[in-house]
């Protein structure tokens, strides 16, 4: 029996190519599109879920307040781990890591710049799956100056050479680094993403003790029986144990009255898994992702193959009066109302298994174009899972079932009867259902097209919008320190002679690379109360390098002496703290104690300017005077002319090989690097952007379906009108007439869903756009546009037929 049925379903599909063809490309668009979202949302998924201890891994970070400022940072005391593992019975191991990019590397005679370079205790490997391809994960981190690489930088530096026992130079020391394991390559879906691992022990701040200086991640490994909600309550007092006597020495008050005073210091624990969902806790290890997106997408996914399986329903129960009189007779000789569904079903069923087989091609077309665009590392294995392959097939069946129940049992339902003497008006009857269904998929595609619209036009907002300073033609030196700093103002000299550098700066902070937060007090204020500031040492070119603009008050100068512990503050300190009188306002910042005070008056209040992405208000902000010995100076800001940048900058580099002994020159672009800070948006605009053209796609073929369906039913009519004289313009527009009515409906359905997504995902940005109407009437006008030159194919040739070949149709 079955096999009659593939037979005969076969047989129906090849009658009925038009319309199968048109189904097929609709399921198989549709399942496309749902393939790629899934391999998405299983990518962003799954960070840090193949740790196999994952569930028993917490990171700890600070939840505190100074003031008007709330800290939420993943930074933490160097103590914090081993004193956790002494105090804290249920924490089996502890790891801290900090990380660092630019290392310079040597081996030999060769040098290079690395990223992704850690420093990490001995459990890294013993409470992180990160798998050794050579070396004991218990030791290899054990002995000082001793580095794990990954496979990567294996082949990289040695080759086909076995690296285990091989050294190589960091940072220029006298002592090299010996590799004592080779570990596989770091999955994309990891937080935790490094190429190089180096003990702990052996770096510089390894022996630090002071809690209230915060720059390290700490993780910690817990027994199998510890409640997490319970780990925050053995956090608390052990934080103020240590915490209360640092605020006690560095600012003379008790724990107790720095609290009253509006402060708090916490400690928090997270779980390993939810690290990459939060966007809550600053200054991660990588970018963190929003979990809405996850559902946006999976909705999008969704609402395409909806769309797709309502092209098929359309298009079935429009095409039902051609199907009355076979089921009439099937009926009449025999066949059962359950053979008919089955036989209907296994149409849908292998018209569905056809479009899946070409939705994988598409796929594997699209992917790598997919992937380039929206830079996520996916990939398609479908046996590398046992489930792979049936939940595809599942998917299939389930599409099928979607698209192909409701027409199998409305087909079915025909009484032969009323087929046979024809009295059944087939393919009428469902009109108010087609016509709801397509009110539907247009609704969903104008909600695509318009949130598509509004995210655009917010990424050229923040792409574009004046951050207060000139970011144009700034080129910013990294690991600027390495020229020494006894000699910066002279390689600022020397540089200053080559034609097109207009101005340089050396800096420990630019615009979009925050890295110092100090707490301050204030005089006439209550002893106790802190302010949180970003601080960047600078020396005097910075604001003028920068373009910086002048609220009140005046520059730092080397005119005057005294501007060494002069201050320059923003406008959002005065406003975040209430400061009435700035100029006659003086900052105190503790010492090592109580009385080593240092008071800094502030001489100039500078207009606000962006020194983060504008997915953050403004912060307080401050610019110190850089002390000339000082050898910390990561940064120097170039101002170039436009003219030649490349010949500038080559001659710039001249320049730092005569001071640096030729050492690896690195530098970027600002505006390029403000503009990187914004790529989940980008990503988000390509995704939308891609399936707002593929819902439209889908929906178009379903609309072209029906108008094919609709000529034909209505071929004697208007043949008769066109006898009578109509044009074949008013032909166009009474075939057109009810398609623009669902048009207008479905678009006054999506406008209120679209604004209420839309503008939750805009409160996300301190700083966004005003949607207007403009988006909203450009998301009606495609759809009518696309929709219109959609079924002009149809209605324009029936227009221009000959009414004699009308009137003898049928």
């Amino acid at each position: 029996m079955f096999r009659s049925f593939l037979k005969v379903a076969i047989r129906n599909i090849i009658r009925q190519r038009a319309y199968a063809l048109i189904n097929v490309l609709g399921l198989a668009t549709g399942i496309a599109c749902s393939i790629l979202i899934t391999l998405f949302i299983i990518y962003e998924s799954s960070f840090d879920n193949f740790h196999e201890n994952a569930d028993r891994i917490v990171r700890v970070w600070i939840n505190g307040q100074l003031a008007e400022s709330k800290i939420s940072g993943a930074y933490t005391a160097v103590p914090t781990g081993p004193i956790f593992l002494d105090e804290i019975p249920e924490v089996v191991n502890y790891c801290r890591i900090e990380t660092n990019d630019n290392v310079l590397i040597r081996q030999g005679d060769r040098t290079f710049l690395e990223d992704d370079f850690y420093w990490a205790d001995s459990g890294f490997f013993e409470i992180f799956t990160f798998p050794l391809v050579s070396g004991d994960p218990s030791t290899v981190l054990t002995e000082p100056r001793s580095m794990v690489i990954s496979e990567k930088m294996a082949k990289k530096y040695f080759g086909d050479e076995n690296p285990m026992g091989r050294t190589l130079n960091v940072f220029t020391d006298s002592v090299d680094y010996r590799i004592t394991g080779v570990m596989k390559n770091i999955p994309d879906n990891s937080h935790i993403f490094c190429d190089f691992v180096v003990d702990f022990q052996s770096n510089r701040n390894a022996d630090r003790t002071q809690w209230t200086s915060n720059n390290i991640f700490t993780y910690l490994l817990l027994d199998e029986e510890m409640d997490l909600e319970k780990l925050d309550e053995k956090f608390d007092p052990i934080a103020r144990k240590y915490v209360g006597p640092e605020i006690k020495q560095f600012i003379g008050v008790s724990l107790e009255d720095w609290e009253a005073a509006g402060n708090y210091y916490r400690l928090k624990s997270q779980p390993l898994p939810d690290i990459h969902f939060n966007t809550d806790i600053e200054h991660d290890m990588r970018p963190s992702s929003d979990k809405k997106y996850v559902y946006i997408f999976s909705l999008i996914a969704l609402f395409i193959i909806i769309i797709a399986c309502i092209n098929f329903l359309n298009l079935s129960t429009a095409r039902s009066a051609g199907r009355a009189r076979e089921v009439g007779l099937r009926k009449v000789v025999g066949s059962t109302k359950g053979q008919l569904v089955w036989q209907f079903l296994a149409e849908s069923f292998i018209m569905v298994v056809i479009a899946l087989v070409l939705a994988l091609l598409i796929v594997e077309l699209v992917l790598p174009v997919f992937q380039n665009q929206t830079r996520v590392a996916l990939s398609v294995n479908y046996f590398s899972d046992w489930y792979r392959i049936p939940a595809l097939l599942g998917f299939a069946l389930l599409v099928g079932l979607m698209a192909g129940s409701y027409p199998a049992f409305f087909l079915a339902s025909f009484r032969p009867v009323a087929v046979l003497t024809g009295k059944l008006e087939a393919g009428t009857r469902s009109s108010k259902l087609r016509s709801i269904l397509v009110i539907f998929q247009f609704g969903i595609s104008i909600f695509i097209i318009l949130s598509t619209l509004v995210i655009s036009r917010q990424l050229n907002y923040l792409v574009n919008k004046e951050l207060g300073f000139y970011k144009d033609q700034l080129v910013v030196l990294q690991r600027f320190s390495v020229v020494g700093h006894e000699r910066v103002e002279t390689f600022k000299q020397e540089i200053s002679k080559i034609p097109g550098v207009i101005s340089s700066a050396s800096s420990t902070m630019v615009p979009g690379h925050t890295n110092n937060y100090n707490g301050f007090m204030m005089e006439e204020r209550p002893l106790g109360q802190t302010f949180l500031l970003e601080v960047n040492w600078a020396d005097y070119d910075f604001p003028e390098t920068y373009g910086l603009t002048i609220s009140e008050g005046r520059f730092l100068s080397r005119k005057y002496a005294s501007d060494s512990s002069n201050i320059i503050i923003n406008e959002a300190t005065v406003r975040n703290f209430g400061i009435k009188n700035p100029l006659k306002t003086r900052f105190i910042q503790p010492g090592e104690d109580a009385i080593e005070i240092n008071r800094m008056p502030v001489v100039r209040v500078m207009n606000d300017f962006h020194i983060a992405s504008l997915h953050t208000e403004i912060r307080p902000y401050m610019i110190r005077c850089r002390p000339a010995d000082w050898n910390w100076v990561p940064y120097l800001t170039m101002r170039l002319e436009a003219q030649n940048m490349q010949g500038t900058l080559k001659q710039v580099e001249n320049v730092w090989a005569e001071f640096t002994h030729d050492q690896p020159f690195q530098y970027f672009f600002l505006d390029d690097d403000f503009a990187s800070k914004y790529e989940q948006e980008k990503r988000t605009r390509v995704i939308f952007m891609v399936f707002s053209i593929l819902a439209i796609l889908v929906a178009s073929l379903g609309l072209l379906g029906l108008t094919a369906f609709t000529t034909e039913q209505r071929t004697k009519e208007i043949g008769i009108r066109k006898a009578m004289g109509a044009s074949a313009l008013q032909v166009v527009r009474l075939i057109s007439r009810e398609t623009v009515i669902l048009i207008v409906i479905a678009t006054l359905l999506a406008w209120p869903v679209s604004f209420y997504f839309t503008r939750n995902w805009l409160n996300d940005f301190a700083y966004r756009i005003d949607m207007g109407f403009a988006p909203f009437l450009l998301s009606f006008a495609f759809a009518l546009i696309i929709s219109l030159v959609t079924i002009s194919f149809q209605t324009v040739a029936v227009a221009l037929k000959n009414p004699a070949d009308a009137l003898r149709y049928e």
